[in-house]
C-alpha cells in the first residue's frame, strides 16, 4: 500500500474537521468547488473536474473516452502564510489508438502532482533573499529535503552562463564550502555584465589551469588581487592579456605599512596602539575641521609618525590619478621618500608595486576593477553564514548565481 503524502494525511486527520466557507475563492476553468475548509495553518477545497476532453500524453491527440476519477491533493498557492490545498477528482481519459490511459492537468503540476508549478516557482523566489533552505521550508510547510529536491531540478535564468563570448574576467578566492583538502574556492566572474560565472572547487594553479583552458578562450583582461599564481595562470594560457591589478588591494598594502609603522613607534615608546588609529587612517580630506584640529596634534608630537602619515597620505594621491602619466611622473619622488628616510614596512609595500608595475599602469588603462567581486565575496560568506556552511559546491553555485546574476 502507498504512503500518504503529509499533505494529503493532514487533509483527512484534520483539515477535515473546520468545514467554513474559506477566506479566499478559487476560480478555476473546468474545475467546480463543492466544499471548502480553513484552519489555523491550511485552506482546503474539494473540487471535482468538469472536463469534456483530455490530451493523450502519448500520441498527442484529444481524447473523450472516459476512463475514472483519480483523486490527488495539491498544494496550489500561499495566501496570509497558509497553504491552499485542492482535494480534487480529476478524469482519466483513455485513448481509442494507442489504448494509453492520460490523466488531465488543468493546474500545470508536474512530478507527484503534490504542488502546483507556481506553487513551486513562488517558493524557490524566497531563495533570491538571503535565507537558508530550512528558512523557506518552514514557511512553506514544507520539509527541507524537498526544498532542496525542487531547487535541484529547477532551471534559472541567472545560472545559465554563456563562457564563449566573455572577453573580460575578474577572479578572487573566498572561503566558500568545507572541503577535506581546500580552504578556499576560486570565482570567476565576468567584468562586464557582472555576473558569477564559476566556483571552482580550489585555487591550486593545475586545477584553475585546467578548467580556464577548458571553459573560456581569448580573454583580454584578467583582474584580480596581487596574487602571484593566478597571473601565471593568466599570462600561460591567454599570452595577449591584460593582467589587471585591483587597486583596492595595491593601496591597502601601503595602509597596512603604515598601521605596522605605528604599531611599532607606540611599542617603542610604550604607548597604547589602539589609541585613534581610525583618525590617523584616514585621509586628510575626509576629515572636519575639528579632526584635522586632533590630527595635527596627534602628528605634532612624533616626527617619525608624522613623516609616516606623510608617506601614506602620499600613496594615496598616487593611486588617486587618472592616467599613467600623472602615475608615472609622482613615483619617483614618493620611492625617494620612502628609501631616503629607511622606511621598512614601506619599502616592503613599494618592492609590491615594482613586481606589478605593469600590472598596476594596465589598472589605469581599462575601466575594470575587482570591487564588484569583492560584495559578492560578501554576498557568498553572508549565505554560508546563514546556512552554517555548504558542503555541496555545485548546489552552493547555482544558490550564488541565483541570487547574484
Amino acid at each position: 500500500m502507498k504512503n500518504y503524502s503529509t499533505v494529503k494525511r493532514y487533509f483527512e486527520s484534520e483539515l477535515i474537521k473546520y468545514p467554513k466557507e474559506a477566506t479566499v475563492s478559487l476560480n478555476m476553468n473546468s474545475v467546480k468547488i463543492v466544499k471548502s475548509y480553513e484552519d489555523k495553518n491550511y485552506i482546503g477545497f474539494e473540487a471535482v473536474s468538469t472536463s469534456l476532453t483530455g490530451i493523450c500524453k502519448h500520441c498527442g491527440q484529444v481524447i473523450s473516452r472516459f476512463k475514472q476519477y483519480k483523486t490527488t491533493y495539491t498544494t496550489v498557492a500561499k495566501f496570509n502564510n497558509k497553504n491552499i490545498i485542492l482535494k480534487w477528482k480529476k478524469k482519466m481519459y483513455k485513448c481509442p489508438d494507442c489504448s494509453a490511459s492520460s490523466t488531465e492537468n488543468l493546474l500545470g503540476c508536474s512530478g507527484r502532482n503534490q504542488k502546483s508549478d507556481s506553487f513551486i516557482e513562488s517558493m524557490l523566489e524566497y531563495l533570491k533573499e538571503t535565507m537558508s533552505f530550512s528558512a523557506v521550508a518552514r514557511l512553506h510547510k514544507v520539509s527541507v529535503s524537498n526544498v532542496i529536491q525542487h531547487f535541484d531540478k529547477a532551471s534559472f535564468v541567472e545560472t545559465d552562463v554563456d563562457r564563449t563570448k566573455v572577453k573580460n574576467i575578474s577572479v578572487d578566492e573566498v572561503r566558500f564550502v568545507r572541503q577535506k583538502y581546500a580552504n578556499y574556492q576560486f570565482v570567476i566572474m565576468d567584468s562586464d555584465t557582472q555576473k558569477v560565472l564559476d566556483v571552482i572547487r580550489t585555487r591550486q594553479q593545475e586545477v584553475i589551469r585546467d578548467h580556464l583552458a577548458k571553459h573560456y578562450s581569448g580573454i583580454q583582461t584578467f583582474t584580480q588581487d596581487l596574487w602571484r599564481p593566478y597571473k601565471n595562470v593568466a599570462y600561460a594560457l591567454f599570452p595577449k592579456t591584460k593582467v589587471i591589478a585591483d587597486r583596492f588591494h595595491v593601496v591597502r598594502q601601503f595602509m597596512w605599512a603604515f598601521s605596522r609603522t605605528r604599531i611599532a613607534l607606540a611599542k617603542e615608546q610604550k604607548k597604547a596602539s589602539n589609541k585613534n588609529w581610525k583618525l590617523l587612517t584616514k585621509a586628510k580630506k575626509a576629515l572636519s575641521e575639528k579632526g584635522k584640529q586632533k590630527w595635527d596634534l596627534l602628528l605634532a608630537k612624533d616626527p617619525r609618525l608624522n613623516l609616516a602619515h606623510q608617506v601614506k597620505e602620499m600613496a594615496l594621491e598616487l593611486f588617486r590619478c587618472k592616467d599613467r602619466e600623472s602615475y608615472s611622473a609622482l613615483l619617483p619622488a614618493f620611492k625617494e621618500l620612502i628609501y631616503t628616510n629607511h622606511l621598512v614596512e614601506f619599502q616592503k609595500a613599494y618592492s609590491s608595486i615594482e613586481n606589478w608595475h605593469c600590472e598596476i599602469l594596465n589598472m589605469f588603462d581599462y575601466p575594470y576593477s575587482n570591487g564588484t567581486m569583492e560584495r559578492i565575496n560578501r554576498s557568498i560568506k553572508q549565505s554560508k553564514n546563514i546556512a552554517f556552511g555548504f558542503t555541496n559546491l555545485i548546489r552552493a553555485t547555482k544558490l550564488i548565481q541565483y541570487r547574484i546574476n
